[in-house]
C-alpha cells in the first residue's frame, strides 16, 4: 500500500475539524445553512493554515446530498468522489502554472455550462496573485456575474498583489496563523493515532519551527517519527532540524552580553564545521533576546513569554545593552542576505566588544568625577595671587612707562585712583587705552583738578570719564568758590 504523509492523510474533511481558523469557520457555515453562499471569495492568508483545506470543505458542503447544520456527511457519493479528487463540479486550478489569459479563456468557456451532478460548480483557483493582469481583467465580468450555482474560490498568500478591481467583486475572508499550543495538541492527536511515542519538548521544538503552519507541522513531525524510528525526541528533533536548544542559545548570549568575543567566534566557526544551520540558529537567538527584552520591561511578561523565568538572570544587564545587543544581531541577520552568513554573524559578535561598558541612562547623573588635588605649589601660587594688590597686579601687568603713574596712585573701595592733568592724560591716551582693554573688570576714579582759567582742561576730564566709564571726583581749586 502506497504511504500518505502525515500531511494529506490528517488533512481536515469537516468544518469541525479544522484547528485555529475558528472565524472563516464560522462565516462559511452560517452562510450555507442560512443559504447566504457568494458567488466569490477570496481567502487570504500565511502558507499552510488551511485555505485550499476549507475551500474543499466548502465544496463538499454545497454539494453534498444530506448536509447537517452546514456541516457536509461525508458519506455520500459526492463528498467520497470530493475526498478522492475526482468530483467533475469541482474544478482546481494552479495559477502558478496556469496564468495566462488564453487558461482564463477557458475557463470562462467551461463556467457557462450547469453543473455535472452536483448542485454548485466549484472553481478552487490556488496562488491566485500569480495570474497575469491580464487573465485578472479578462475574469473580472464572470466573477461580477457568474453564472448561477457557480462559486469561485481565489486562494492567496500574497493578499497585496491581488488587483483592486478583482477584490472589490469577492468577498474576503482572512487566515492567521495557528497559535502553537494549537500546533502542538494537533501533533498530539497524530501522534495517538499513530501509536509514536514523544517528548513535550520535542513538539515544542516541532511547534516552533512550524512557525504557525500546520502543514509544516505535519511534515516535521512526519521526518522526526522516520529519524527516531518511530519516537520524537528533544534531540533527534534538534539533530535532524540542525538547531540547538534554546539553553545553548541563552548560553551563547550571555557570552557576547559579557563581551567575550572570541570565545563566542569559536563557538560559531564549531557549529559551521558540525553542519548546523547558521541562519537557524540567529534567528533563534534574535528570538531568545527579544523575550530577555519583554522580562526585563513588563511588570508581567508571563502573559507574553513562555516560562519567563528562564530569562530572570537576564535583568541584571542593563536595558540599554540588551537593546543594543538587539540591534547588533538584527543587523547582521539583514547582512547575512548579501554575503556569507558566518562572515555577517562574526562581524556583529565582534560588534558585541562594547556591549559591557555601556552604562544606564539612570547612572549617568551619578558617576562620580574625581577631582585632582592641586599640589602645594598652587595652593601657594593662587594664595599668593589672591592676597597680591590690585595696584601691584597693575604694576606688574602695565607698560614700564605707566607704573610711575601707578605707583603714586592709591587704592580705595577696589578700585585704584589715579591723579594726572590734561597733557599727561594726552601723552599716555594710548597705553592708559590699552590698559583698560585688559582690565576691563577693574573701575577707575580719575581725579583731574579743575583750572578755571584753562576751560580746555574740562573737556580733557570727560574724555578720561568716556575711557574709564567712571564718575569723576572733583576737586575745588584753592582760592576759587567754585
Amino acid at each position: 500500500m502506497t504511504y500518505v504523509p502525515f500531511a494529506r492523510k490528517y488533512r481536515p474533511k469537516f468544518f469541525r475539524e479544522v484547528i485555529g481558523q475558528e472565524v472563516p469557520v464560522r462565516v462559511l457555515k452560517n452562510a450555507i445553512r442560512n443559504n447566504r453562499v457568494s458567488h466569490a471569495y477570496l481567502f487570504a492568508g500565511p502558507r499552510g493554515v488551511g485555505k485550499t483545506t476549507i475551500a474543499r470543505i466548502l465544496a463538499k458542503a454545497l454539494n453534498c446530498k444530506n448536509p447537517s447544520g452546514g456541516e457536509p456527511c461525508g458519506e455520500c457519493e459526492n463528498c467520497r468522489e470530493i475526498d478522492k479528487g475526482i468530483f467533475p463540479d469541482l474544478i482546481e486550478m494552479d495559477a502558478a502554472s496556469n496564468r495566462g489569459i488564453d487558461d482564463v479563456r477557458t475557463l470562462k468557456e467551461a463556467v457557462n455550462y450547469k453543473p455535472i451532478k452536483g448542485k454548485y460548480k466549484v472553481y478552487i483557483i490556488d496562488e491566485a496573485h500569480m495570474l497575469t493582469k491580464e487573465a485578472f481583467n479578462a475574469l473580472l465580468k464572470t466573477l461580477e456575474e457568474p453564472p448561477p450555482n457557480t462559486v469561485f474560490v481565489l486562494c492567496t498568500t500574497e493578499y497585496d498583489k491581488i488587483l483592486p478591481t478583482i477584490l472589490s467583486r469577492c468577498q474576503r475572508i482572512i487566515f492567521s496563523k495557528v497559535p502553537k499550543e494549537k500546533v502542538i495538541e494537533y501533533m498530539k492527536l497524530i501522534c495517538e493515532k499513530e501509536g509514536i511515542e514523544y517528548e513535550e519538548e520535542a513538539l515544542n521544538i516541532l511547534a516552533q519551527a512550524s512557525e504557525g503552519c500546520m502543514r509544516d507541522a505535519a511534515s516535521l513531525l512526519d521526518q522526526a517519527s522516520v529519524y527516531g524510528e518511530g519516537r520524537v525526541t528533544k534531540e533527534a528533533v534538534e539533530n535532524f532540524l540542525g538547531i540547538l536548544s534554546a539553553e545553548t542559545v541563552r548560553s551563547f548570549m550571555k557570552l557576547l552580553l559579557d563581551s567575550q568575543v572570541d570565545e563566542a567566534i569559536n563557538f560559531l566557526r564549531e557549529l559551521s564545521q558540525k553542519g548546523y544551520n547558521l541562519t537557524k540558529f540567529w534567528e533563534m537567538l534574535e528570538e531568545e533576546i527579544r523575550h530577555a527584552i519583554l522580562v526585563k520591561s513588563l511588570q508581567k511578561p508571563e502573559r507574553i513569554v513562555e516560562n519567563p523565568e528562564d530569562y530572570e538572570e537576564f535583568k541584571n544587564y542593563p536595558l540599554e545593552a540588551l537593546l543594543y545587543l538587539e540591534n547588533v544581531v538584527n543587523r547582521g541577520k539583514v547582512e547575512s542576505r548579501t554575503r556569507e552568513p558566518l562572515f555577517a554573524y562574526e562581524l556583529a559578535v565582534i560588534k558585541t566588544k562594547i556591549v559591557k561598558e555601556i552604562i544606564p541612562i539612570s547612572r549617568l547623573g551619578k558617576v562620580e568625577v574625581k577631582e585632582e588635588k592641586p599640589t602645594k605649589e598652587e595652593i601657594k601660587e593662587k594664595k599668593e595671587e589672591k592676597e597680591e594688590s590690585l595696584k601691584d597686579k597693575l604694576e606688574r601687568e602695565a607698560k614700564p612707562i605707566l607704573r610711575e603713574l601707578i605707583r603714586n596712585g592709591f587704592e580705595e573701595k577696589g578700585k585704584l585712583i589715579i591723579k594726572l592733568d590734561e597733557k599727561t592724560y594726552e601723552r599716555f591716551k594710548k597705553e592708559l587705552e590699552e590698559l583698560k582693554s585688559r582690565f576691563p573688570f577693574v573701575e577707575y576714579e580719575v581725579e583731574v583738578k579743575k583750572n578755571s582759567s584753562r576751560p580746555e582742561q574740562d573737556e580733557a576730564v570727560l574724555k578720561v570719564m568716556e575711557l574709564f566709564n567712571a564718575k569723576i571726583v572733583r576737586v575745588r581749586d584753592k582760592g576759587k568758590g567754585d
